[in-house]
């Protein structure tokens, strides 16, 4: 059955506020970006404003989805500044009243990621990644990284 867009909209904002909740829990100020800002959803920084990034919340609802969703144009965050992060969330399934799950990472590194997927250089521009170990096909390339989970070390700089 397919998922309506309002569903999905939500799962996406519940990651957004996951994350802010995580900052603020770590004493990170941080404040959600309007929607659709180039790619970015939520802004933080130290209290002194000498220091300041950007996350992409990319979210998973496992009772509708097993894999994350990325694209051919995220290839291009290879690029992407020193201050620029994605985190994925995996919201957890409510039947089975699980708590979210965090993989943290640079965007740079994502689009490494996403370059090595085994998608990239095909017509397909979807490129998937699934949870460390629930890929139907381990050889592929196409799993979250396991260093990146609750990596929230990369973010300390900002406290």
């Amino acid at each position: 059955m397919k998922t309506d867009q309002w569903i999905k909209k939500l799962g996406g904002y519940a990651g957004e506020l996951y994350i802010a909740a995580e900052l603020s829990k770590r004493g990170i100020p941080n404040s959600l970006l309007p929607e659709n800002f180039s790619d970015d959803d939520i802004m933080f920084g130290n209290k002194e404003g000498t220091k300041f990034g950007f996350i992409q919340v990319k979210s998973c609802h496992p009772d509708r989805s097993s894999t994350f969703w990325l694209l051919e144009k995220n290839e291009e965050w290879i690029r992407a500044k020193k201050n620029q992060f994605v985190v994925f969330v995996w919201l957890g399934s409510v039947r089975k009243n699980e708590s979210p799950k965090y993989w943290i990472t640079t965007k740079a590194e994502v689009g490494k990621a996403c370059i090595s997927h085994h998608a990239h250089g095909t017509t397909n521009g979807e490129r998937r990644f699934h949870l460390n170990g629930q890929s139907k096909n381990p050889k592929l390339k196409n799993e979250l990284q396991a260093e990146w989970e609750n990596n929230w070390a990369v973010l300390d700089q900002f406290q």
